[in-house]
């Protein structure tokens, strides 16, 4: 921050004096002093509306006066010269004060001064006591962050290999993550228990991974020195656990979910118990009370936002607060002396029960799990999401070439042999040339075999309309029986079709 200082020699070698006289044109300035000590003065110009205050800083040695002027406010430059002008403000008023002050003035800034003094190191060893007792409470310095860091390292790199894999940077495919391990509900109840865990270490997208960590190492700041990193990492992983149970108990319709957020969570949920007790000093207790109050509700507000698994929070935030106070009892014993090992199984323990009990209870039909399955192993094909685009073009022209057949005002007239022409030959003609396309698709043989009976069934339509035409032109008797039979073929091919 930008800062000025000026040396000025003075006749008078009595600091005392001069740090008197000093204070007078603190005085004559209406500046505020805050500190003294020693030799030394520490105040503050006075605040103006369009523009901040800066700290004055000065000290007699010897026969020098060294005035020192600081802007304090996060200013990157001096651009008006602010503080040189403090500086020559103050050595005028320094002057003014030689001349004019009088010994009884001196005598009581001496005593202002003393004063002053006194309770400026009586602050410096409340705030010394204060420093003490929070580095105690939450073993600031007593540790780093090699948890966290490993545990963010993870995730990113799970992120990295799932974006090679096809994940999406941005957009996520849904498909991959199932595949990597995400929650999702007719795996996870049918066997696959080690998705309520894996899928803490996987995310929808670089902006939900970069949201999460962030948050992650802002708790972690306080959590993981306070805890030690065997508490910290079982606190992690079971809130996670947690978070994961109730968002598949929520969702009646299974989702994919994904993500730390419930095991972080879980975490804010463990500090906001600890800061309801004096477990931390009230000093600081307020302030971060007030900040993890607002971070957590303003979360599961933001968390009715669709797509954002509110569940996952708040099982994560629950969890963590009921082993928060788990904890604190553990905290307070060991103050006393005593060790208690079994904090960390017991909870591990109720974790696993909970989970088993929750798995065994709500057990799904194997048959979806087998469908699930089904189609991700059918997505390794390249072409499955083109077959699919391409089909669902196929329904689209279907609808269009069969409107003027299914019109209930329709009959075998020039209107409908027109339309005929217009709408339905050229709608199917386009899906033969889709179907052609599919034929070259590298497919699961689910999808494969469906082709032929999908270019049968295009045939089949062809014909109906040839005959239809027929009938509109000359109307005889066998051309209808001939429609019927062609219908019964239809439905028989889509039979098939729906069978495969």
């Amino acid at each position: 921050m930008p800062q000025k200082q000026q040396a000025v020699t003075l006749a008078n070698t009595d600091f005392e004096t001069n740090l008197a006289i000093s204070y007078q044109a603190f005085k004559i300035l209406d500046w505020t002093i805050k500190y003294a000590g020693g030799n030394m003065l520490v105040g503050y110009t006075r605040k103006k509306w369009y523009g901040n205050e800066q700290e004055i800083i000065v000290s007699i040695e010897r026969n020098l006066l060294n005035v020192t002027s600081k802007m304090i406010k996060g200013e990157m430059f001096d651009a008006l010269g602010k503080n040189q002008k403090n500086i020559n403000a103050f050595l005028s008023s320094f002057e003014s004060a030689q001349r004019e002050v009088t010994n009884d003035v001196i005598t009581e800034n001496k005593n202002d001064i003393a004063h002053l003094t006194k309770v400026t190191f009586e602050q410096a060893e409340e705030a010394k006591n204060e420093a003490i007792e929070l580095r105690e409470a939450m073993n600031l310095g007593g540790g780093n962050l090699y948890a966290t860091y490993a545990i963010m390292g993870l995730n990113v790199l799970v992120f990295i290999l799932m974006a090679m894999n096809g994940a999406g940077l941005v957009d996520a495919n849904g498909l991959v993550h199932i595949k990597w391990g995400s929650n999702f509900a007719p795996l996870t109840l049918t066997g696959d228990w080690w998705r309520l865990i894996t899928n803490l270490f996987i995310h929808f997208g670089i902006i939900h991974l970069l949201a999460n960590m962030y948050a992650l190492y802002f708790i972690a700041i306080y959590l993981e020195s306070m805890l030690g990193k065997q508490k910290y990492i079982a606190a992690y992983l079971c809130t996670g656990v947690f978070g994961s149970l109730l968002s598949l108990w929520w969702h009646t319709t299974p989702v994919n979910s994904a993500g730390a957020s419930g095991a972080i969570f879980g975490l804010y949920g463990l500090f906001f118990a600890f800061l309801t007790t004096d477990i931390i000093p009230a000093k600081v207790r307020q302030s971060l009370l007030k900040s993890i109050g607002i971070f957590i509700l303003y979360n599961l507000l933001y968390g009715f936002k669709s797509g954002v698994d509110m569940a996952a929070h708040v099982g994560g935030i629950v969890s963590g607060f009921l082993i928060g106070y788990f904890y604190i009892y553990d905290i307070r014993q060991q103050k006393q002396g005593k060790k208690l090992s079994w904090i960390i199984p017991v909870v591990v323990l109720v974790t696993a029960i909970t989970t088993a009990t929750y798995l065994q209870l709500n057990k799904m039909n194997s048959e979806i799990r087998n469908e699930v399955l089904t189609e991700l192993k059918e997505s390794d094909y390249k072409d499955v999401a083109n077959f699919n685009n391409q089909f669902n073009k196929f329904i689209e022209l279907q609808n269009i070439a069969l409107a003027p057949l299914k019109d209930s005002t329709a009959a075998y007239n020039a209107t409908l042999l027109n339309r005929l022409n217009t709408e339905s030959k050229p709608a199917w003609h386009n899906a033969a040339s889709i179907v052609g396309e599919m034929k070259t698709y590298d497919l699961p043989a689910r999808l494969k075999n469906k082709i032929p009976i999908i270019d049968q069934y295009v045939t089949a339509r062809q014909d109906e309309i040839n005959i239809v035409e027929q009938i509109i032109r000359s109307n005889k008797p066998e051309d209808f029986n001939r429609l019927d039979s062609e219908r019964q073929s239809i439905n028989k091919i889509v039979d098939k079709l729906e069978n495969r």
